[in-house]
């Protein structure tokens, strides 16, 4: 049976994350003819030693923009300071908000044993804006209410692969280049993890998208684990 068009959305914390852990994943669904929806919670406007936090945050959305055309995808950007994620009243507004903006059917988001504080939050945030995104009386929220009904949600994984053992993958062979193009629009990123971290972000991105291949039987592969929780298990395989 022909799968109907879905809303997908991928919430990540930082501007380069969705490119790192699941661009590909993304471009096959825009490609087979989705709506992609990218949110980034936080604008990056810490993440270099040199250039002040104002003018790094226009720097990162402009790259983030730059990526974002290149799947065709709607970017929600919400520009919390980077390094300040909390699961806190405040930020869980902003993410119910993002939640109805997209309206989603599938949801990517980071990991709960993930190696960044910002990264688990934004995870815990959506996790915990699951069912207010569809609960029409949440006070002070600015956007209506969504669809109330299942929204999966998946997890990408860890840099590095580090304490992350997929249940599912996705083949991105055939859309790898179209990755390495988005992660490429990150250059001050680039910049920043090699003169930060010593870390060649598009070698290691390279690297692990190989490994996780193997795992998988191909060439590239993503990797993700499904959050199975009540209201939002499935009886069928929804990732392309």
């Amino acid at each position: 049976m022909e799968q109907k068009p879905m809303n997908i959305l991928c919430v990540a914390a930082h501007p380069d994350d969705v490119e790192i852990l699941c661009a590909g994943t993304l471009a096959r669904y825009s490609q087979a003819g989705h709506t992609v929806t990218i949110a980034v919670f936080t604008s990056g406007n810490m993440g270099d030693a040199q250039i002040p936090p104002a003018e790094l945050a226009f720097i990162r959305e402009k790259e983030t923009r730059e990526a974002a055309a290149i799947l065709g995808a709607k970017l929600i950007w919400a520009g919390i300071d980077d390094e300040h994620v909390f699961p806190n009243q405040e930020q869980r507004r902003i993410m119910i908000d993002i939640l109805r903006e997209a309206d989603p059917d599938v949801i990517f988001t980071h990991s709960p044993n993930d190696y960044h504080p910002d990264h688990r939050y934004v995870g815990q945030l959506v996790f915990d804006s699951y069912f207010q995104k569809g609960l029409p009386h949440i006070p002070n929220q600015q956007r209506p209410a969504c669809r109330f009904g299942q929204a999966q949600v998946y997890y990408m994984d860890n840099l590095g692969g580090i304490g992350f053992l997929p249940t599912e993958y996705v083949d991105i062979t055939a859309v790898f280049e179209i990755k390495m193009q988005m992660l490429a629009c990150h250059r001050s990123q680039v910049v920043a993890m090699q003169e930060l971290a010593n870390t060649d972000l598009l070698g290691m991105v390279e690297v692990q998208a190989r490994f996780r291949g193997l795992g998988a039987g191909c060439r590239y592969a993503e990797g993700f684990t499904r959050l199975d929780a009540y209201q939002r298990g499935l009886t069928h395989r929804i990732l392309p």
